[in-house]
């Protein structure tokens, strides 16, 4: 839903809408709903490669999910314009310190927690 939307908002403004997307079952009723879909895998090298060919003013990545999130930082590095939501938002939010750093700046509460490396340092928590 989420995607459909950006691209009816995009398509509106008179921009062209491409997707990139890996899953079959979230292009299966809306494959038609972009200018172009490059059903691949989304992984750093295949998103750049598409951006090289494509040459787009910028690329949304916060309405695909948790793996277009994690490639925010990377193409922001690589020059590519990321539109939306902010690269240092993502990487805020995705963060589980700064992100609670956010929340204790905010005031809002927020549940004890820690990060473990074993099973016994998490038992003992």
């Amino acid at each position: 839903w989420c995607s459909v939307s950006c691209i009816k908002t995009l398509r509106a403004l008179g921009h062209e809408a491409i997707v990139v997307n890996c899953n079959p079952e979230t292009v299966s009723t809306d494959y038609d709903e972009s200018d172009r879909l490059y059903f691949e895998e989304l992984s750093h090298e295949t998103v750049l490669d598409i951006v090289e060919l494509e040459k787009p003013a910028g690329v949304v990545v916060s309405v695909g999910g948790q793996t277009p999130n994690n490639l925010a930082m990377g193409l922001a590095e690589n020059g590519v314009n990321i539109l939306g939501t902010s690269v240092d938002a993502i990487d805020t939010c995705e963060n589980r310190f700064k992100f609670s750093k956010l929340c204790d700046s905010l005031r809002i509460d927020q549940p004890e927690w820690s990060e473990f490396t074993t099973v016994e340092e998490a038992f003992h928590f």
